[in-house]
């Protein structure tokens, strides 16, 4: 085991900066996810620790080794692809085997391994199988299974859940957090889905245009993501960003815009006082607008309280996800199922201030 150092690291295809200047640190046994849009550098990041790629400056370290100029092969790593990349000749058990043959391990440890790690992603009945034999799914547990038997210091999984089914993906997600919680081996993750990200990252790093925007723990960058790509890349349905204004009024502090006027908490507001009068980016979770008639006792005059025209309902059978528009400006909510209303009908939502988000109109940078 080791843990992985990322240091200053910049990656240059000519005069395109694929990846800028990226500081990150590994720790030993932790699970990692690279997330972000595509071309935002994750994979690049990725293949230049495997040294699939070179690095044009900075340093990467697996262990206390500087690898920059190490091959691939000597890095005591091994990587999972989307694509599989198994040999459709061989049947399961030579394609867990093949990278310990190369490496001239003993019949009987190759032996020994291959079985331990069919055993424990539950492929043993497979393994005289041959990949065309096998579904999706089983020939992930295949590519898992290479990698595992190879005892690596550091796992590095590129997307590799993106060509199965949405069914699938739930149930290897699953799989991959329980052989983590057995193995502990280091690993780094790369996908695009943030909800792959959430689920099995331990610490996740959200990039963009090549460039680290935060790196945390998933809680911590859904509740307070550091500006307006990080709030709306994590999170599904997206956060609803408004524009308005911040006014004071009575010594109370409310966002405001032609189609609502929400009133801040107070030590939200405190924190506001150099932005008065300014336009901000309100944003807020669609899990954060209530429905009112949900809410017995709350006064409809409330100062959270907003009104929207529905302009799309998706029924879900857990929850009612509704798109409405208020003041020229869309929003999306998550509603209770129970919820009564129909496409073009007003609904008075509840906002709930304590949960919502002030980012700077120019920068995207958080505010409070």
């Amino acid at each position: 085991m080791a843990e992985v150092v990322i240091k200053e690291v910049t990656k240059k295809f000519g005069d395109f900066v694929a990846v800028n200047s990226i500081d990150l640190r590994v720790e030993d046994r932790e699970f990692v996810v690279l997330v972000g849009p595509s071309g935002c550098g994750k994979t690049t990041t990725l293949r230049m620790v495997a040294g699939l790629e070179e690095v044009t400056a900075g340093e990467i370290y697996i262990g206390d080794r500087l690898v920059n100029n190490v091959p691939p092969k000597d890095r005591d790593i091994a990587m999972v692809f989307q694509n599989y990349a198994l040999y459709p000749h061989m049947n399961v058990y030579n394609n867990m085997a093949f990278g310990l043959r190369l490496r001239k391990f003993p019949k009987k440890e190759i032996d020994r391994r291959v079985r331990e790690a069919a055993e424990l992603l539950g492929i043993s009945d497979k393994l005289k199988s041959k990949p065309k034999e096998l579904s999706g799914g089983q020939r992930q547990r295949v590519a898992l299974g290479r990698a595992i038997v190879r005892s690596p210091k550091v796992f590095l999984f590129d997307e590799p859940l993106s060509n199965l089914d949405a069914k699938l993906r739930v149930q290897m997600r699953a799989e991959l957090q329980k052989l983590h919680h057995e193995l502990r081996t280091t690993t780094i993750y790369v996908t695009h889905d943030q909800v792959e990200a959430m689920t099995l990252g331990e610490r996740v790093a959200v990039m963009k245009d090549g460039l680290l925007q935060q790196y945390d723990d998933p809680q911590r960058i859904y509740d307070h993501p550091v500006n307006a790509f990080v709030a709306g890349f994590i999170g599904s349905p997206a956060m609803n960003f408004l524009p308005a204004e911040l006014a004071a009024h009575d010594s109370k502090v409310y966002v405001s815009s032609p189609g609502f006027k929400l009133l801040l908490p107070q030590e939200r507001a405190t924190r506001l006082k150099g932005y008065l009068g300014r336009e901000v980016l309100f944003g807020i979770r669609p899990e954060n607008l209530k429905a009112l008639e949900m809410l017995p006792g709350c006064d409809p005059r409330a100062e959270t309280v907003l009104e929207a025209q529905v302009r799309v309902r998706e029924p879900l059978g857990d929850e009612l996800i509704i798109y409405a528009e208020t003041g020229g400006a869309e929003l999306v909510a998550r509603l209770d199922p129970r919820v009564r209303v129909e496409i073009g009908q007003p609904i008075k939502l509840v906002a709930e201030m304590e949960f919502s988000h002030i980012f700077d109109k120019e920068t995207g940078e958080t505010i409070v």
